[in-house]
Parts: structure tokens; C-alpha cells; sequence
């Protein structure tokens, strides 16, 4: 956990917004309170390694984080929906005020008694904190969403893990569905590395991060559906970003890999890292390839200067199916070199290889 190192969160790029470097002074609690917030029960941790912490009301158990910042002495919540002004722990006890930062003013006393001091400076992440909000993980259910006209899906989460459940008139679907849900890894071992990843985050800066994960159909006709699944992982900033695609053809309800359509793809060394599940969105180009799609975009690769490595022939590409053509795309990263190219399902012909032509042409027929 290397990239947890820095005091002021500056490996922890998604969390940024709700925790500012704090005043290098800061008065820390340290330990696990437990007591009351106005007349509610509450359940509050303070870590000193870096000042922060959280707090959540046991009738819900959804922790809100707090932190510290130069410019005043309070402790912040999330958001800034209230702030804590705390006196000096007297022995174990602890005892101060909330007021409200928006709407109609409102002052509510807070009084903690010491429930665990085992956490040491890391409080938030001990059991006493930490294994309050821990249950056993159970397959969540998402609202539904359309993605057109008589097809939509269901997200589906499980420990930190997202998959989707879809309804459309294909008759492949209830196959594919069954192949979506094994996407989880329900493991002893996948759940424990979920809650250590919950605590890691708690007893550093009071936050129990998870890494984002969301799967999404790209597209869906009655032919074809690509799902794109993408990972950032907690902490990681931009290197922790990974993403990979997968196509199924919905006549069989195979996973395919467009890429086979050309002919034999090479993998990229930029090739951005995949989890458990494997997709086959990216690859580098054939050569053959490579120049056709170059002269349909008008591209010179000598004339390249600072990109020069974006047009080689290892450069990595996501090849996706689109409403009128396939995308050949690489990663932005901020520098404005990536190339993006989309032909047309037409004009594809000269690259294709027989299988392929036969699958362009459903794609082609079935627009019509």
C-alpha cells in the first residue's frame, strides 16, 4: 500500500474533495467514541497519523467523513454540512457542539465517553470502528435503466464488484446473464480483501474507500452487444485506471473478439492491466491494418514530433462497434496525442477477413 504514503493525501486523488490537508497542529482524540450527537446515538474515530476521522448514527451506519483544514479549528464534515468544535478530552470523556453550515442556524451538544483506544493512531480502522459497519455482503439490485427502446439492464453489486443483469427481446440474453453473474468473486478471500481495503482507508484518513467499478453496455442491437468494464482503484490517481471491453454475438450467445475480423491482432505492451475477468477491447494493429486506417484519416506517421511513440506499430487501440462504424481509439492521457479513428461499416471491406466481412454484413443488414 505504498501509494497511501503521503500525508497529504497526494496519492489519494479521488478523495481530495472531501479531505483537505489538515493544520499540521491539529488537537487529535484518538481512539473510538461512542455517545450522542443532540439526542441521537452516534459512533465517532479520530486518527492522528493524519488528523481525521468519521462518524455514523447506528440507526443508519453510514459513516460521514471528517477532517481538519488551516484556516480554522473545527473538524469538517463531508461536504461541509456541519462543522464540530471539540474541548480537550477530559480523561474519557469527550464533550462539544455541532452547528450547521447551511440553512437555518442549529447548535446541538455532543457528548463521547472513550469506547476503544486499541487503534492506536489509527483508530478508524480498529474493530471497535471499523467491524461495526461490517456485514456480511449480499448481491445488490440497482433500479432499472433503459438503454433503448424495449432493451435496459440492472446494475449488480456484490463486495465492491459491479456487474449488469439485462432485459431485451434476445433470446441469448438468459445465457449471457448467467455468464455476467459469474463476473463475481464472492470468495472468503475477495470479501476479506474488500473490508482490509475499507480499514486501510478508515485508519489512514478516515474514509472507507473502496476502488470504483462500473460495467456498462457500450452497444446493443439485435445482432451484437459490447459491455465495457472499468476499474479505478482506490488511491491509485490515473495509473490505478483500467478498462476492458467484451463482445458477445447474441445469434449464439458466444463472447466474440471483433479483433479476429482482421486477422491476427498482436498485444500491446501499453495494453492497460485487466482484473480476473479479460476482455478484448485493446490491442496493437497489423500492419496492414495500421496503414489502412491511416490513409482513411489522412495520417502521416512521419510527420508525428512529440506523439512520435502514439503512431508506431505496438501503440495500443480499443476497437469498438459503434452506430455507423468501428472505433480504433487510444487511451487520452491529458497530452492530446491519442489517435481516434472510426470507419464507416461500408468501407471496411478491404481489411476484413471472411468471418468478418459475414459479421459486418449482419451488422449492415440488420440498420436497415
Amino acid at each position: 500500500m505504498k501509494h497511501l504514503r503521503a500525508r497529504c493525501l497526494a496519492g489519494l486523488i479521488p478523495l481530495l474533495h472531501l479531505l483537505p490537508c489538515p493544520a499540521a497542529t491539529a488537537d487529535v482524540p484518538k481512539g473510538v467514541w461512542e455517545g450522542t450527537l443532540g439526542t441521537k446515538a452516534i459512533v465517532a474515530c479520530f486518527n492522528a497519523e493524519f488528523p481525521s476521522g468519521s462518524y455514523f448514527y447506528r440507526q443508519y451506519k453510514k459513516p460521514i467523513p471528517l477532517s481538519r483544514i488551516e484556516k480554522d479549528s473545527f473538524w469538517h464534515e463531508a461536504g461541509d454540512t456541519g462543522l464540530w468544535s471539540l474541548e480537550p478530552a477530559r480523561g474519557n470523556t469527550l464533550t462539544g457542539t455541532w452547528k450547521s453550515v447551511k440553512g437555518k442556524p442549529v447548535t446541538l451538544p455532543i457528548k463521547l465517553d472513550l469506547a476503544d483506544a486499541t487503534g492506536g493512531d489509527r483508530a478508524c480502522g480498529s474493530e471497535g470502528y471499523a467491524g461495526q459497519l461490517e456485514t456480511p455482503p449480499k448481491i445488490e439490485i440497482g433500479k432499472k435503466e433503459e438503454f433503448a427502446a424495449g432493451r435496459s439492464f440492472r446494475r449488480l453489486r456484490f463486495a465492491g464488484q459491479e456487474t449488469i443483469e439485462l432485459s431485451g427481446p434476445e433470446p441469448t440474453l438468459a445465457a449471457i446473464n448467467r455468464e455476467l453473474r459469474r463476473d463475481f468473486d464472492t470468495s472468503k478471500d475477495a470479501v476479506t480483501e474488500y473490508f482490509d481495503k475499507r480499514r486501510e482507508f478508515l485508519g489512514r484518513v478516515g474514509v472507507p474507500a473502496e476502488d470504483e467499478n462500473t460495467a456498462d453496455p457500450e452497444y446493443w442491437t439485435s445482432q451484437w452487444l459490447s459491455i465495457r468494464n472499468y476499474t479505478w482503484a482506490a488511491g491509485m490517481g490515473r495509473s490505478g485506471i483500467s478498462w476492458f471491453y467484451r463482445t458477445w454475438d447474441l445469434q449464439t450467445g458466444r463472447q466474440i473478439d471483433p479483433w479476429s475480423w482482421f486477422g491476427l491482432r498482436s498485444l500491446s505492451k501499453a495494453r492497460p492491466a485487466e482484473g480476473r475477468i479479460s476482455g478484448t477491447g485493446g490491442a496493437s494493429m497489423t500492419p496492414k491494418l495500421r496503414r489502412f486506417l491511416f490513409r482513411h484519416a489522412g495520417i502521416d506517421p512521419s510527420k508525428a514530433d512529440n506523439c512520435r511513440s502514439n503512431y508506431e506499430e505496438g501503440a495500443y487501440y480499443d476497437l469498438t462497434l459503434e452506430a455507423k462504424g468501428m472505433r480504433f481509439a487510444q487511451p487520452a492521457y491529458g497530452n492530446g496525442c491519442e489517435i481516434e479513428i472510426e470507419v464507416p461499416y461500408t468501407e471496411l471491406d478491404p481489411v476484413l477477413t471472411p468471418v468478418g466481412k459475414a459479421a459486418v454484413r449482419r451488422i449492415i443488414e440488420s440498420a436497415k
